[in-house]
């Protein structure tokens, strides 16, 4: 559940880097059918031209330097004014509930709030937790197998199962009645759209911000239950969590419950559909798989350097500075390419090859520092339950089609769809 609901793509529309790589350029070729297909071309064509000379504006895409920029702290998360920042003035302020939200929302906070709210989350979010949600993915997973509707021969994996079992996780380890599972989904979903897309409208901005007032009551009577009578959930554990004297307040409660939706719904089920994609493209390593599951824990991170759910990351500077080379001002962002930095030839040996039994693999996928993703642990224990399912429910398991249809969004990087023969 990588911690990287960035708005970078927002941030890539604003300011002109080089006249070489302007960002109106890099967003054209990314966005472009060709670019979501293979954005790692485009991420060669960069280091390609950094090497030669060539400036390249404010990319970062070497490891050292995404992993340097993930590091400082005197980079800054807060990225709520870059998202909205495209709204009329009267939009904006129709949208007070849903910057409330985002601004109380963990992966957007600074030092000294960051540092607070990630040592309360962290006492509740426990490995104990994780390994208590394990029976459940394992139930979970099993059941959405069980309801796959066939067209002919060919399954939809990823709409039949990797679309709807992280956010059916979250809304489990949170306590979320199964009545209100779908609302919970649609209103993190519209969180999603505000921060990825790139593109919001006075209309989102409207949705999401009833989606986060419905949020809001929806969890006010869950914390109110929870307040009198504390069940083993996450909430309750939110809830009772606690460090020096401090607490987390009631709103940031509400968004960093949404938070764990929205983490839980789209770079998990990313991660989940890139993950098996890649190994269907990878027959060889499919198969090394199947007769070695003790290979699933290196595999897993390989599919998560190979294809990670999150591409691309920003950071804002606090002031005017120098960073590994870029001359930022104040207020400006730079752009991070996870997904170049995971495929650096100076850490990774022949970084384009799918290879499950690399080791070490330090990849990005959960960004680095002190916003590494919180939720790491579940979601690779959501692709160590999964994938033995897959292997042994369908054992002549292949790709129906070598046509992959992507989603047109820059920060997230999934299949809108996952055809295969079972």
């Amino acid at each position: 559940m990588p911690e990287s609901v960035d708005g970078a793509a927002v941030a890539l529309q604003g300011g002109l880097v080089s006249d070489e790589w302007s960002v109106t350029a890099l967003v054209r070729r990314l966005s472009s059918p060709v670019g979501l297909a293979d954005p790692y071309a485009i991420y060669r064509e960069i280091r390609g031209a950094a090497d030669a000379g060539l400036p390249t504006g404010r990319f970062l895409f070497r490891h050292a330097d995404v992993r340097e920029a993930l590091y400082d702290r005197e980079l800054s998360s807060d990225r709520v004014s870059a998202i909205l920042r495209p709204l009329p003035e009267d939009a904006r302020r129709a949208a007070a509930p849903l910057e409330q939200t985002m601004r109380d929302i963990i992966v957007f906070s600074d030092q000294p709030d960051h540092r607070r709210l990630r040592r309360l989350m962290t006492k509740a979010f426990t490995p104990r937790v994780v390994e208590q949600a394990k029976p459940a993915i394992e139930k979970l997973t099993h059941q959405l197998l069980d309801s796959l509707t066939a067209d002919g021969d060919v399954v939809d994996l990823h709409r039949g199962l990797m679309y709807p079992l992280p956010a059916l996780v979250v809304s489990a380890l949170l306590g979320v009645p199964e009545a209100d599972h779908q609302e919970f989904q649609g209103w993190a979903l519209d969180l999603v759209l505000v921060v990825g897309s790139g593109r919001i409208t006075p209309e989102l901005a409207q949705r999401a911000s009833r989606s986060a007032v419905q949020l809001r009551g929806l969890l006010s009577r869950l914390v109110a239950e929870r307040r009198r009578a504390p069940g083993p959930d996450l909430l309750s554990a939110m809830i009772a969590a606690a460090d020096e004297g401090e607490r987390l307040t009631e709103d940031e409660l509400y968004a960093n419950a949404l938070f764990l939706m929205t983490a839980g719904h789209e770079t998990a089920t990313n991660m989940l559909s890139n993950g098996v994609l890649s190994l269907l493209r990878h027959p060889d390593q499919l198969e090394l798989l199947r007769g070695d599951l003790s290979l699933l824990g290196a595999a897993t991170e390989e599919m998560l350097r190979f294809e990670g759910p999150v591409q691309i990351a920003a950071r804002i500077a606090d002031r005017d500075r120098e960073f590994r080379g870029l001359r930022l001002r104040a207020g400006q962002s730079v752009i991070l390419l996870l997904g170049a930095a995971n495929r650096d030839p100076d850490v990774f040996t022949d970084p384009d090859r799918f290879d499950i039994t690399r080791s070490p693999n330090p990849h990005l996928a959960f960004s680095h520092g002190m916003h590494f993703c919180l939720g790491a642990a579940l979601a690779r224990a959501e692709m160590e339950v999964v994938v033995p399912i897959l292997l042994e429910r369908f054992p002549a398991l292949r790709l129906a089609t070598t046509e992959i249809e992507w989603q047109p969004t820059l920060d997230f990087r999934g299949p809108e769809r996952l055809l295969v023969v079972p």
